[in-house]
C-alpha cells in the first residue's frame, strides 16, 4: 500500500498541470449509461459518501433501511427520526395484507422477503433478489427509487461457473460496489450442485464498477494446493472498509492445523479450547483496480475490532483499547485505555469502538451488573474521557457515518427500535438518549396481562430448545382429560439475573435456576434473591409425591438458608471418583479395599505386571473433582474442610497439596505419562491421547470421575469407588416464581413434570408417532437429528426421573438406580451440605482465580514441584482472595447458627 501511495504522489507531481483536463475526460468516459454531460456539475443526491449493508440493514449519509420481523422494508430518516414503509402504492395494506407465517410474496413494494441484500446510494436503492441467488443461474443486481417503485434490473453477475453464495456485507461509494460472500458450492457442467464440506466453504468479494457494472471476483480461499489458510480454513469476512484505491477486509479463519472432523468429536469444553487455539483474525487489503492482495496483517488475540472510516478501534487480549488510523495518514495511534493487567493476563475491559472524528474517539463500555452499554467520549486534544450517557435501556451501536451513529435501543430482548444519533450533538454532550414513552409503558402492562392468563402455567426455559407445539397440545389435552383446571405453555427466558428475569419475563411461573460457570455462583444467588417461592410447605402437604421422588440427600443439596426453593435436577451421573484396576492385575487380590491413592501406589509398586501406562489420570478429574481425595468440598475456588469446616483457598489446603504431591511422585517414577493432562485448559491432543491409551489396554490403573465408560468397565477386573461426599448443588434445579399469579397450579404441574411419565415423555421426547419407538422399556429407533434435541431438553428440564429411559442412558439414567446410588457406592453427606456461599463483590477476582486454578491442575508436571507450587500459591493468594476466604468463613459460622 505504501508503494502504491508513493507512485500516486509521483504522478501528481509530474502531471499536475494537465490534471484538470484529464479529470474532465475521465468523468465523461465513466458516466453511467443515460447520464448527460451535465452530470459533471455538482448535483445534490440523497445518499453520498460511503453506504453500507451489514447483515440485514443498510446505512448511509441520510438514513437507514431495515426490515421488520415480517421482512417488510422501512426507512429511518436520520435528520427527522421519522420512520416510513418503502412503498409508493396507494391503498396498499402493506404488512396487514400478509397472513401470519405466509411465505408467499405480496404485491406491496416493501415486501422484501424475496430480497437477499440492499444498499442505498445517490438517488437509488440497489438490491439483490434471493432468486436466482444460489441457483444455477447468474445472480442479479436491481435498482429502485429510494421511496419505492421504479424497479429495474441493472446487471447479471454472470460467471463461467454458477455458485451458491450468501451475501454478508456490501459497501459502495458511487464508483465501486464491494460485495462480500461465502460460497457453499457450485454447479458443474451437467447442472448438478456440488456442495463443499462444512469446513471447506470459500469466501471472497466481488468488486463491481458502478459506472459500467463490470466486475471481478476475488477469493480469499484458493484451491487446496494454493490455500494459505489451510484446507479447513472456512474464512469468513465479518467487516469491510472501502477506500478510494483499496478495500480492507476483516476476516476470521482457521489455521492449517485445524481439523473440522476432529472438533466434533471433542467434549464441549475442549471444543472451546480448540477454537481458541486455531481461530485467527486478519485484515486483508485488496486493490480495487486489479483485485490483488496488497497487505495482510494479523489481529489475533483481540476482544473487539471495529472499522470506522479510515480508522479501526481495537480492544486487545489484555484489555487495552486503541484507535489506529490505517488509511490516509497511516500510523496514527490513540491509546484510549491502558489495561491494569500490563499484558500479563487475558482481560476483557468491556471497551467497544463506535466512531472516530477530528476531535473525538467515541466508544462504549459494557456494564456487566446492569447489562447495558455506557457511552463515552475521549477528547483527542486533552486526552481526557467523559461519560456521555448511562442509559437504562441498552443502546447498541450498529454503524457510523460522518454525521450519524445508527443504533438499536433494546427496551427488552424482543422490543427494540432503530435510532440515528447526530454525531455533533453526541460529541458536544447535548444528545439526550431516548427514554421509554408512557405509551410504551402502558402497552407493556397490557401485554403482560394479555400474555399471562391465570389459567396458564408458563414454564420459562433458559434455551431456545422448547417442546414442540404438538407435544404441548398433547400435554394440555392430557391435563384437561385428567381434570386439571389449567394448561401449560413453554417460552424461552434467556437471562441469568433474577431481577432482570422478573422485568423481562413477568409471566413466567416455573423456571430452572439460572446457572453458568461455577465462579459466577448464579444458581445460589438466584435462590437467595427472592425470585423463587419457598416449596417446603408444598412438599410437606400437597407435594408429597414429588418429595418422595428424591432422597433426603438430594433435597439437602438444593437447600438455601435451611429452606427448599427448587426441585433437584435428575440429570444425575455418578458424581464421584472411581479407581479402575485392569484385568492384567486379576488374581492379585485386595482391590475392593484399594480405595485411596496410598493403596493404589502400594498395588502398582508391588506388582510384577508391566504396562506402558501404569496409571492414567482421566481429564474428568478436572475443575476441582479431586476433592474426593482431599476430604473437602470444592466450592467456588475454596476447599471446605470436612473436619474443621475451615475455608481455604484451593491450593492453600495441605490436603489438596498432598494429592498433587503424590501425582508428582508418580510422574517422576514414570507411572504417569508426559502426555497425561487433566486440566480443562489442556490442549486438544489430550483427549485423543487418553482415548488411545485406554483402548490399547496397556495400563494398570485408571482414575476418573463420574460415570465409568463401558471401555474401561470391559477391561477392568474391579472398579472401586472411594467414599464420596455429596455437597451442595443448586445448578439446574427448578422452582416456582414468587410473583406467579397461579402458584398452586404451577406447583402442581412442577410435581407432574417429575412424577407423571406421560407428561415427562412429551416434554423430553415429543409425540412418539413417527419420531421414536419404545422397546423393552426404553426410547429407541429415533431420528438421528432428534438425539441432540433430546439431550438439550433433558438438560433444560432435568425431569427424566419420571420419563422413559433413553437407550443411550448408562447406569445413572435409570430411575431405580438413584436410591441405590445414595445408599451404596460409599456416599455420605458433607457436614456443610446445604451451605451456599455468597460470591458478593469478588466475582471478577474469582473468575481470574479459578481460570488460573484450572491451568494449575497439571502442576504435578512441574520439574521443581515445591518451588512452582509455592510460587503459584503466592501469586493466587491475593489480598482480595484472602478477604473472600475470610468472608466465607463468617458465612459458615452464621449458617451453622
Amino acid at each position: 500500500m505504501k508503494q502504491r501511495a508513493r507512485v500516486k504522489i509521483f504522478v501528481l507531481l509530474a502531471g499536475i498541470l494537465c490534471l484538470a483536463f484529464l479529470v474532465g475526460s475521465i468523468v465523461v468516459q465513466n458516466l453511467p449509461e443515460g447520464f448527460s454531460q451535465q452530470s459533471k456539475e455538482k448535483k445534490e443526491t440523497a445518499f453520498d459518501g460511503i453506504s453500507s449493508y451489514v447483515m440485514g440493514a443498510a446505512y448511509g449519509s441520510s438514513g437507514e433501511y431495515y426490515k421488520s420481523e415480517n421482512d417488510f422494508l422501512y426507512y429511518l430518516d436520520a435528520s427527522t427520526g421519522e420512520k416510513s414503509i418503502v412503498c409508493t402504492k396507494t391503498n396498499c395494506e402493506h404488512e396487514a395484507g400478509k397472513s401470519e407465517g405466509s411465505l408467499e410474496r405480496t404485491e406491496c413494494e416493501a415486501d422484501f422477503s424475496h430480497i437477499s441484500a440492499y444498499i442505498p446510494h445517490g438517488n437509488k436503492l440497489y438490491y439483490v433478489p434471493a432468486d436466482p441467488l444460489g441457483k444455477n443461474a447468474p445472480w442479479e443486481i436491481w435498482e429502485q427509487d429510494l421511496t419505492g417503485g421504479g424497479q429495474k434490473k441493472i446487471v447479471e453477475i454472470d460467471e463461467k461457473e454458477n455458485t451458491s453464495i450468501t451475501i454478508f456485507n456490501i459497501q459502495c461509494d458511487g464508483l465501486y460496489m464491494v460485495v462480500s460472500f461465502e460460497e457453499a458450492g457450485y454447479y458443474n457442467e451437467k447442472g448438478e450442485y456440488i456442495e463443499y464440506d462444512s469446513y471447506r466453504t470459500k469466501a471472497g468479494i466481488y468488486i463491481i464498477n458502478m459506472n459500467d457494472w463490470s466486475f471481478q471476483r476475488v477469493y480469499l480461499t484458493r484451491d487446496e494446493k494454493d490455500n494459505a489458510f489451510g484446507k479447513d480454513a472456512r474464512p469468513y469476512i465479518s467487516q469491510i472498509s472501502l477506500g478510494s484505491e483499496d478495500v480492507s477486509l476483516y476476516c476470521l479463519y482457521y489455521d492449517e492445523n485445524f481439523d473440522g472432523k476432529k472438533i466434533n468429536k471433542l467434549p464441549e469444553k475442549k471444543q472451546i479450547n480448540y477454537l481458541d487455539k486455531h481461530l485467527h483474525f486478519m485484515q486483508v487489503d485488496v486493490s480495487l483496480s486489479d483485485g490483488e492482495t496488497e497487505n495482510a496483517q494479523s489481529f489475533d488475540e483481540n476482544h473487539d475490532f471495529v472499522y470506522a472510516g479510515n480508522w479501526c478501534m481495537i480492544q486487545d487480549y489484555y484489555g487495552n483499547f486503541t484507535a489506529k488510523q490505517f488509511r490516509s495518514g497511516e500510523g496514527n495511534s490513540i491509546v484510549v485505555y491502558h489495561s491494569p493487567e500490563n499484558e500479563e493476563k487475558e482481560y476483557d475491559s468491556g471497551y467497544r469502538g463506535v466512531a472516530v472524528t477530528e476531535r473525538s474517539v467515541l466508544y462504549t463500555i459494557y456494564d456487566k451488573k446492569r447489562d447495558v452499554l455506557d457511552w463515552y467520549r475521549y477528547d483527542r486534544e486533552t486526552g481526557q474521557s467523559e461519560c456521555l450517557a448511562k442509559s437504562e435501556a441498552s443502546v447498541v451501536p450498529q454503524y457510523a457515518t460522518n454525521e450519524y451513529v445508527y443504533v438499536m435501543i433494546f427496551w427488552s430482548d424482543d422490543d427494540y427500535e432503530h435510532y440515528a444519533i447526530p454525531l455533533k450533538e453526541l460529541e458536544k454532550g447535548k444528545y439526550q438518549f431516548p427514554e421509554k414513552s408512557e405509551k410504551k409503558k402502558i402497552q407493556e402492562k397490557q401485554d403482560i396481562k394479555n400474555n399471562d392468563p391465570e389459567d396458564t402455567v408458563v414454564w420459562g426455559v433458559q434455551s431456545n430448545q422448547l417442546p414442540s407445539a404438538n407435544a404441548v397440545f398433547q400435554i394440555n389435552r392430557y391435563l384437561k382429560k385428567s381434570g386439571y383446571d389449567f394448561k401449560v405453555e413453554f417460552i424461552s427466558a434467556l437471562e441469568n439475573d433474577p431481577d432482570k428475569l422478573a422485568q423481562k419475563y413477568p409471566q413466567v411461573d416455573i423456571l430452572q435456576v439460572p446457572s453458568s460457570m461455577v465462579y459466577n455462583n448464579r444458581s445460589a444467588d438466584a435462590l437467595k434473591s427472592g425470585y423463587y417461592e419457598q416449596l417446603s410447605d408444598f412438599l410437606d402437604n400437597g407435594g408429597k409425591k414429588l418429595k418422595k421422588r428424591f432422597s433426603e440427600t438430594e433435597w439437602k443439596q438444593v437447600e438455601v438458608n435451611r429452606e427448599i426453593y427448587s426441585v433437584p435436577s435428575s440429570m444425575l451421573d455418578y458424581e464421584g471418583i472411581y479407581i479402575a484396576y485392569n484385568k492384567k492385575l486379576k488374581g492379585k487380590g485386595g482391590f475392593k479395599e484399594a480405595d485411596t491413592l496410598e493403596k493404589v501406589e502400594k498395588i502398582v509398586s508391588g506388582t510384577e505386571v508391566k504396562a506402558k501406562y501404569p496409571i492414567i489420570l482421566l481429564n474428568s478429574l478436572e475443575d476441582g473433582n479431586l476433592s474426593g481425595f482431599a476430604d473437602s468440598d470444592y466450592c467456588l475456588g475454596l476447599a471446605l474442610d470436612h473436619q474443621t469446616k475451615k475455608s481455604e483457598l484451593w491450593y492453600e489446603s495441605k490436603k489438596v497439596r498432598a494429592v498433587y504431591e503424590r501425582f508428582h511422585t508418580w510422574y517422576r517414577r514414570g507411572w504417569l505419562s508426559e502426555e497425561n493432562y487433566i486440566s480443562s485448559t489442556a490442549g486438544e491432543d489430550t483427549a485423543a491421547w487418553e482415548q488411545g491409551a485406554l483402548q490399547s489396554g496397556d495400563w494398570l490403573v485408571a482414575i476418573g470421575y463420574g460415570a465409568c465408560s463401558e471401555d474401561i468397565q470391559k477391561m477392568s477386573c474391579e472398579i472401586v469407588r472411594p467414599k464420596q461426599t455429596v455437597f451442595s448443588k443448586a445448578n439446574m434445579s427448578t422452582g416456582v416464581a414468587s410473583a406467579s399469579n397461579c402458584k398452586e397450579q404451577a406447583e402442581k404441574f412442577l410435581e407432574l413434570a417429575y412424577t407423571d411419565q406421560k407428561i415427562a415423555d412429551l416434554m423430553l421426547y415429543g409425540v412418539q408417532k413417527g419420531n421414536y419407538q419404545v422397546k423393552d422399556g426404553v426410547v429407541s429407533n429415533y431420528l438421528q437429528e432428534l438425539q441432540t434435541t433430546f439431550s438439550f431438553l433433558r438438560m433444560n428440564f432435568g425431569n427424566q426421573i419420571a420419563a422413559t429411559p433413553l437407550d443411550t442412558d448408562g447406569e445413572s439414567g435409570k430411575s431405580e438406580n438413584r436410591r441405590k446410588y445414595f445408599q451404596s457406592y460409599n456416599v455420605t453427606e458433607s457436614p456443610l451440605i446445604g451451605f451456599q456461599p455468597d460470591a458478593g463483590d469478588y466475582e471478577k477476582d474469582l473468575e481470574n482465580y479459578i481460570n488460573a486454578m484450572r491451568k494449575g491442575e497439571d502442576i504435578w508436571h512441574a520439574q521443581n514441584f515445591d518451588w512452582e507450587y509455592d510460587s503459584m500459591v503466592k501469586k493466587l493468594a491475593t489480598k482480595r482472595m484472602k478477604q473472600y476466604r475470610d468472608d466465607v468463613e463468617k458465612q459458615i459460622k452464621a449458617w451453622e447458627g
